[in-house]
């Protein structure tokens, strides 16, 4: 199975089977904004766990990482895990804008080395060196590995009006918010426009579109969901 993580789901992305993403959009598996060093560590725990070549550094860190609170404070269980038959993984922007990426990179290299997934979309280094370079052709098995994982980082809390940043137009167009039913409840949005920040954006309900994160257009350099103010607006002349 093809799947992407990091990539927004209403974005047309070809071959791709199934979404990681906390935005719900049709076929996805969500988990909680922030989560993804944790969903990924998860996930390569689960495939390379049984496999005989594990380095024993590897294995003890997993052996002692505390699956269940993961689970729990990401929102992806293992019924999450067990809907992935992974073979390829597509690696998106979120990705790439995450403030642990490096130790997300570590994770991918050993879902890559150990697990056979092909990982698409981001460049990893090769992990595996021989542990004496005159020796490394002759005597194979003698490798030292270079993963260093770090802990995986408590995640922040993502409570009240949420955003997910978009870049790309031909998904939200500037001046748009695109939400679910949830999202205008649970932002007491009463009619068609809101204020957030210095901008105001048209609501536009997206049928397939579920949770309570909205979608606007703005490039940012960091990771792109965002704790948002969301007011209603009526004009100039009316009441927020």
């Amino acid at each position: 199975m093809r799947v992407a993580i990091g990539i927004l789901p209403l974005k047309e992305t070809p071959g791709v089977e199934l979404f990681l993403h906390p935005v719900r959009y049709k076929n996805t598996i969500t988990f909680e904004p922030m989560a993804e060093e944790a969903v990924i560590a998860l996930i390569t725990q689960a495939v390379v766990e049984d496999n005989p070549d594990l380095p024993a550094e590897v294995r003890e860190y997993f052996e002692e990482l505390d699956d269940g609170y993961l689970s729990s404070e990401s929102n992806f269980d293992q019924f999450d895990l067990e809907a992935l038959n992974l073979t390829h993984l597509v690696v998106g922007r979120d990705i790439h804008l995450h403030p642990r990426l490096e130790n997300i990179k570590r994770f991918l290299g050993i879902l890559r080395d150990f697990g056979g997934v092909e990982i698409e979309g981001i460049e990893l280094p090769n992990y595996l060196t021989p542990s004496d370079p005159e020796l490394g052709e002759l005597v194979e098995t003698e490798r030292s590995y270079e993963y260093a994982l770090e802990e995986v980082a408590e995640l922040e809390s993502f409570d009240g009006g949420v955003v997910y940043c978009c870049s790309d137009s031909g998904v939200v167009k500037k001046g748009e918010l695109l939400c679910s039913t949830q999202f205008v409840i649970a932002n007491r949005i009463k009619g068609f426009q809101v204020k957030i920040g210095d901008e105001i954006f048209h609501i536009k309900k997206v049928p397939d579109l579920k949770g309570t994160f909205g979608i606007i257009y703005r490039k940012v350099n960091s990771y792109p969901f965002v704790r948002v103010k969301v007011e209603n607006w009526e004009g100039e002349n009316g009441k927020k």
